[in-house]
């Protein structure tokens, strides 16, 4: 297993989508952009960049690409059947949310910050099963359309479309290192 994925690369992505303001979105890009080997325009406004993530991922308004699996079902909603599978997968590890009812469970950041945790529990075959699930099934499941959902938007900032793209390419090499090949 490439512990890399899960000790650099998902950290780093969760602190991303897990930001709450320019700063923490420069110090989690300048991360990505090293872990991933993906440039970085030096000169960027992060001020214009924390606008741009909150019109996309926060609000106040209706967002276009809402960071929940529960937003890309076939019948939308917020703390939906997806937020409470995975509810029931961190309860299984003894994990729960840091603030729980207030951010759904299947935030973007709180998946990532799960299979970074279980990335690093080799040998635990729960963990491992868990893990599997996460990365083939759930996230697989949502995150193309999350990031198709950014894509479509125009004048993206460079920063979210790194982010965004060193997420796709990440949740490629995840299901390759644990054993599905993409085609």
């Amino acid at each position: 297993m490439d512990n890399t994925l899960f000790t650099e690369q998902a950290p780093a992505l969760r602190d991303f989508f897990a930001s709450v303001d320019a700063k923490d979105l420069r110090e989690a890009a300048d991360r990505i952009s090293t872990r991933f080997g993906l440039p970085m325009d030096r000169e960027t406004d992060w001020v214009e960049v924390e606008y741009d993530f909150n019109r996309l991922f926060v609000g106040p308004a209706a967002v276009p690409a809402p960071p929940y699996a529960s937003a890309y079902q076939p019948e939308p909603t917020l703390m939906g059947e997806p937020a409470l599978e995975v509810r029931e997968a961190y309860r299984a590890l003894g994990l729960e949310v840091p603030d729980r009812n207030a951010t759904p469970d299947d935030h973007l950041a709180y998946e990532l910050d799960a299979v970074a945790a279980l990335g690093g529990a080799e040998g635990d075959p729960t963990a491992s099963q868990v893990l599997n699930w996460f990365i083939n099934d759930h996230m697989h499941g949502w995150i193309p359309r999350f990031a198709a959902a950014v894509r479509e938007q125009p004048s993206v900032s460079g920063p979210v479309r790194m982010a965004v793209d060193a997420l796709t390419a990440w949740l490629a090499s995840a299901r390759t290192d644990t054993g599905i090949n993409e085609s």
